[in-house]
């Protein structure tokens, strides 16, 4: 914290961010959306939390912390957590692992779980897009191609995980782990579509692709197709929070495994889905586990994808109450 109390004398002195001090002084309350950024490591997270510091601290402004997962594995993030989030005039986790984590912290009735943003945009059902969908093309997004995917026909997406993007895990090469993972996905459930929702992914999945020609989403895909996509596939492999969601909004079920914090622990949880997170950094150890995973959901039917659709049309039902708050203020004022 002895950073945030020297930054802010300097804010307060007129000397660094005198463009965001000016809009603080001249606003009425704000908004802060904490994605996975408060966890070891992340500058983005630091820089967040230092301006809920100036907004309550300096500026004495309502301050909302909305959207987020919190992993307080780093000791000094901690610290700066432990100061700053009594100061918040509410927190929104979107998990419950991340409020059973810091709800200590904060005053009763000052903090909710309200479910990702992402539940509140649903897969459009199939039948309204597969007969354009099965068009050679129609999903390529320049540089990447997403040629040969018949959407009429059951199929699988597959993602990597936010894990390969710590420092620590940059260099590790899971090209030979995701290729063999995806040719057997192929071989024992159907045609594998690959998907890139970031820079991380699109390094790992390009190189896929070169090694089998399956198709690509990539990230110049407009989002509503990927969710369109990944909400209709017969199952969904990955490590991605958002894209977890996408699938379930259309009922999809997911085969996890690990990110880069406990976000999709949190979220299989919350889908109650009580299979294995299986281990990024040692996918080649489960792939004949995910296969058999995957392999499972498909052959449950039915019931097992309206299960995940009831559950996820109640929790994008939820997703509004981020903006509670506000109204709140709104009434007041």
């Amino acid at each position: 914290m002895a950073d945030f109390h020297r930054c802010t004398r300097e804010v307060q002195a007129g000397r660094i961010l005198t463009d965001i001090a000016a809009m603080l002084q001249q606003c009425d309350a704000v908004l802060l959306n904490g994605e996975n950024y408060v966890r070891p490591g992340v500058y983005k997270g630091r820089m967040l939390l230092f301006l809920a510091y100036l907004v309550k601290q300096v500026f004495g402004k309502t301050c909302v912390l909305t959207n987020h997962t919190a992993d307080l594995d780093e000791p000094a993030l901690a610290a700066i957590v432990r100061e700053v989030y009594p100061m918040l005039d509410e927190i929104h986790f979107r998990e419950e692992t991340s409020a059973q984590t810091c709800s200590s912290l904060i005053e009763p009735g000052r903090w909710k779980v309200i479910p990702g943003v992402a539940f509140a945009v649903p897969a459009a059902p199939l039948s309204e897009w597969s007969a354009l969908g099965c068009r050679d093309g129609h999903f390529s997004a320049w540089p990447d191609v997403a040629e040969g995917f018949d959407s009429r026909r059951p199929y699988v997406t597959v993602c990597a995980s936010s894990i390969y993007s710590l420092p620590q895990h940059q260099h590790l090469d899971v090209l030979p782990s995701f290729t063999k993972l995806c040719r057997r996905l192929r071989e024992e459930i159907g045609p594998v579509v690959l998907a890139a929702p970031c820079l991380v992914d699109t390094k790992i999945m390009r190189e896929v692709q070169a090694a089998t020609g399956f198709p690509l989403l990539g990230i110049n895909l407009p989002v509503r197709q990927a969710i369109d996509i990944i909400g209709n596939a017969a199952v969904h492999v990955g490590g991605r929070w958002h894209l977890g969601i996408f699938a379930a909004t259309g009922g999809t079920p997911m085969v996890s495994i690990g990110a880069n914090s406990h976000k999709v622990h949190s979220l299989m949880r919350m889908l109650g889905m009580e299979e294995p997170v299986y281990d990024a950094l040692r996918l080649d150890a489960h792939i004949e586990a995910i296969v058999a995973q995957a392999r499972a959901h498909v052959d449950a039917g039915p019931g097992l994808r309206e299960r995940l659709l009831d559950r996820s049309r109640e929790l994008g039902a939820q997703v509004d109450q981020n903006l509670d708050w506000l109204r709140a203020k709104a009434g007041r004022a």
